[in-house]
């Protein structure tokens, strides 16, 4: 055999090698990232439903009564569930293995909780110094507790579905911790913001939402266009929905009818509260693929909201190929 051709070999044989260990190796670097993304995801969702668990369980069931009766008032209690807030804070606050797409989002999750530790902690100081003036306390104790709801649920998860969706990890969105209030404000009869005990919305002010964009499976869908789905991909449809006007918006239905061949499938959701001039995004799922090549037409709508004089911008319709 010819030295050239010797030396052709070599060198083709050195760059097979070397392309075989440089997939393996991005393979193995991109499996490891996913892991620590979902790793993380996952135990921030226990950290807020343990938080959740202290405020909802243990801290309601010790102060129910408590402003009427300061007498059933369960000082020990109290303690308990401010040392848990605490702990849980500061679990949070030493994480080191925030992924760098999500230290956005985990600085609003540290932020709450640590609302809800500074707050749990003055309410068991006065629980056990000023047991007569504690439903005073409670009173501002709820405004922190409403403060922190509004951080996990407009901040906390909408930066966290971004980060999500940088990393290609869109799929992991049923792993982000759904909010709940950390109280149930209204069975203590201190309703939270936005709740029943709200001001009544002001007609005279404008009340106006838009669809801001609509993906599904990781692709936009744009109004009469066609989205094809392959592989792994789901019928999941993230809705964004603007506030144009001028007052918060609370409750908004979004709704997403998928039309198959076989069925008509309705699934709708609601999103708590739009601030004026912020997005919030909804993901709808829970729908079945339809057939293999079949295209599916969509309808998406949010809104209307109370005194909305124009909806046009609230609906938006195309189509979904169910691709191989």
């Amino acid at each position: 055999m010819p030295p050239w051709l010797t030396l052709l070999g070599s060198l083709l044989f050195l760059a097979l090698c070397f392309s075989f260990v440089f997939f393996v190796a991005r393979g193995c670097v991109a499996a490891q990232e996913s892991t620590q993304v979902r790793k993380y995801v996952t135990s921030v969702d226990s950290i807020l439903s343990d938080s959740a668990n202290a405020g909802r369980e243990e801290l309601q069931g010790a102060v129910a009564g408590a402003a009427e009766d300061p007498a059933s008032l369960d000082v020990a209690a109290v303690r308990r569930a401010a040392d848990g807030s605490r702990k849980y804070y500061l679990d949070a606050l030493r994480n080191e293995e925030v992924p760098p797409e999500f230290e956005g989002a985990h600085h609003y999750m540290v932020t709450a909780l640590g609302i809800r530790a500074s707050a749990t902690g003055e309410l068991a100081g006065a629980a056990e110094g000023d047991p007569e003036g504690f439903g005073e306390a409670l009173s501002a104790a709820v405004e922190d507790f409403e403060l922190s709801d509004a951080i996990v649920a407009d901040h906390y998860v909408p930066a966290s579905e971004e980060a999500l969706t940088s990393t290609g990890r869109r799929s992991d969105r049923t792993y982000l911790y759904e909010p709940e209030p950390f109280m149930d404000y209204e069975a203590l009869g201190l309703q939270a913001r936005g709740g029943a005990g709200a001001a009544p919305a002001d007609p005279n002010a404008l009340h106006e939402i838009s669809i801001y964009g609509v993906a599904v499976g990781e692709q936009q869908l744009f109004a009469g266009g066609n989205v094809v789905l392959t592989g792994s991909d789901e019928p999941v449809f993230a809705v964004a929905v603007t506030n144009v006007g001028e007052v918060a918006e609370t409750g908004v239905p979004v709704e997403v009818v998928l039309n198959t061949a076989a069925e008509r499938q309705v699934v709708s959701a609601e999103i708590g509260r739009v601030d004026p001039g912020a997005t919030v995004t909804v993901e709808v799922a829970g729908f079945k693929p339809g057939a293999l090549d079949e295209t599916a037409a969509v309808s998406v709508e949010v809104g209307p909201v109370e005194y909305e004089r124009d909806a046009s911008d609230n609906a938006l319709s195309g189509t979904v190929t169910f691709g191989m």
